[in-house]
């Protein structure tokens, strides 16, 4: 049997379209999908909203979302795709709809990874009709729209094989929260409780630490302008520290027209940090070089530069790896460059990502066309400095933490590249089934 056998959406899905409007949001109920709960083939359900059990009989009477169907956004955000899982109570967003694939001839995970695969997103972005306000494809079209499909048992070990990949990518994600937990749970002991300060102050040991650690923190509270701190521990403003914050720019439709070279230089916008603090580079657009190094040349990124988003999502946080030094970005990321980065990145690193900074952006946001927050308040910030041993102990153990974290994202996007190589053809038939198996096991 044929892997080459072409037919379209409309044979093996039906197509749904969603509301055209937005019900009331509520506290809890059933969920109002959106389309940016739409995330590299999985659905964030925390993105979603929810309304009434009244307004979601009104929003369903065209489809009810069940467990199988696939998800996608029709309009922006275009070729995003998910799976809507099992026990879950849900109505389509806006600009959303849903295929409900006929079982008989496709599986609904092979639908999905077909859906992401190169060949079916060359396909939209063929058939992407340019507004002037939006992109999108014509619903009417989709079922219109061709897709590889094999045979039912070559579908089902193409997804075996697949899902192999991603339950390690689940497994390293899972890992890095695990990590960051741990880092969480020291950055607060030290810098937001004062744990071991408040235990010497009670004559007790601070808990997991020996009498070495535990005698480089002071015994006493004093005040200061953030409330009781550590004696010895100094107050300093993250522009005290840095030896420039800037933010980028988007270049004009203009200089990317009259541009000569072709589009080489990777551009980070806030869409491309995670909350994990990872830069996504999957899909990060590019720009030529000869805009790079001219009109955007102030926000030309450095190893080690600290991103904070100031606009639309507030408060992401990233640090620019050795693989992204002399990429540029957008005017919505701040970059903080260190004066000393050895001694001062895993601690404002960290603050910037711990709730009181996060909450002091969140209160010193302008709300306009898009909300948002100036360099001067990413300036004035302020970072709990403790004396130099301190510092140099939590350096070394924050670091090993980092390099783990960073090790798994780079493990993880290597993954996902050799996934994303193998899809295509596996779909194809290009590679033998049985040679990946095999090599899987």
């Amino acid at each position: 049997m044929s892997f080459n056998r072409m037919l379209t959406i409309g044979d093996i899905a039906k197509v749904f379209d969603g509301p055209h409007a937005t019900p009331k949001k509520i506290e809890s109920g059933p969920y109002f999908l959106s389309i940016s709960s739409l995330e590299n083939g999985k659905l964030d359900l925390s993105k979603s909203a929810h309304l009434s059990d009244v307004d979601f009989a009104k929003w369903t009477r065209r489809v009810t979302p069940e467990a199988g169907d696939i998800l996608f956004s029709y309009e922006t955000r275009l070729g995003e795709v998910a799976m809507m899982p099992a026990g879950i109570t849900a109505c389509l967003g806006r600009r959303m709809g849903l295929l409900r694939p006929d079982r008989t001839k496709i599986l609904p995970e092979y639908l999905l990874y077909a859906y992401q695969s190169n060949a079916f997103q060359e396909i939209i972005r063929a058939k992407t009709i340019h507004g002037a306000t939006v992109d999108r494809i014509a619903l009417k079209e989709l079922p219109s729209f061709p897709i590889q499909v094999p045979p039912l048992p070559e579908q089902q070990k193409i997804v075996d094989i697949l899902k192999g990949y991603d339950r390690k990518l689940v497994l390293n994600l899972e890992t890095n929260q695990t990590l960051e937990q741990m880092a969480q749970a020291i950055f607060k002991s030290w810098f937001v409780d004062f744990g071991p300060v408040k235990a010497k102050m009670n004559g007790e040991q601070p808990e997991g630490m020996d009498a070495a650690i535990a005698s480089l923190f002071p015994e006493k509270l004093v005040e200061s302008e953030l409330g009781l701190i550590p004696e010895g521990w100094k107050i300093q403003t993250i522009k005290s520290l840095s030896e420039k914050i800037s933010k980028g720019t988007t270049p004009s439709k203009k200089d990317l027209a009259s541009a000569t070279d072709e589009p080489s230089i990777r551009f980070i916008k806030v869409k491309d940090i995670n909350g994990q603090g990872e830069i996504l580079r999957g899909k990060l657009e590019t720009i030529p070089d000869s805009i790079h190094t001219t009109k955007l040349k102030r926000s030309i990124l450095e190893k080690e530069d600290i991103l904070f988003s100031i606009a639309g999502t507030i408060g992401r946080v990233a640090i620019v790896d050795q693989d992204l030094d002399n990429v540029n970005t957008n005017q919505a990321v701040a970059f903080i460059r260190l004066k000393n980065k050895q001694t001062y990145l895993p601690l404002v690193y960290m603050a910037m990502r711990e709730n009181r900074l996060q909450q002091k952006a969140i209160s010193s946001i302008v709300q306009g066309v898009q909300a948002n927050l100036s360099l001067a308040n990413v300036g004035d910030m302020e970072v709990l400095l403790p004396p130099e041993d301190i510092l140099n102990l939590w350096n070394k153990q924050y670091s090993s933490i980092l390099q783990m974290i960073k090790n798994n994202f780079a493990q993880s996007r290597q993954l996902a590249s050799l996934r994303d190589t193998l899809l295509p053809k596996l779909l194809s038939g290009e590679i033998e089934l049985s040679k990946i198996e095999a090599l899987n096991e």
